[in-house]
């Protein structure tokens, strides 16, 4: 949920800059949510499974999305790599304004 938010705030403090290449924000933080989503599930089936892999493909797919999400961004524009970076960079980011 703080994704979310924080999401939601970079993108309209950035359209004040950037104008609609701000929604690119929200490109990298739809990644970065199915990032937070595959990781999850992939740490469920790790508890839960048989005998643990040492690689697990969830690793590749995520690392591919990423990719891609920031591929697309960068045939657009330089500026749309760099909002759609900074989206994705929460899923570093939210973990430490949730630490207790």
């Amino acid at each position: 949920m703080k994704t979310i938010a924080i999401i939601l705030v970079e993108t309209v403090i950035l359209s004040l800059f950037f104008s609609l290449e701000a929604l690119w924000v929200l490109w990298g933080g739809i990644g970065a949510v199915i990032g937070f989503y595959s990781l999850a599930e992939e740490i469920k089936k790790m508890t839960v499974g048989s005998k643990p892999k040492k690689i697990l493909p969830g690793f590749f797919m995520r690392y591919l999305l990423y990719g891609v999400i920031l591929g697309i961004a960068a045939f657009n524009s330089a500026y749309a790599l760099l909002l759609a970076f900074v989206g994705l960079i929460n899923l570093k980011i939210v973990p430490f304004l949730s630490y207790k």
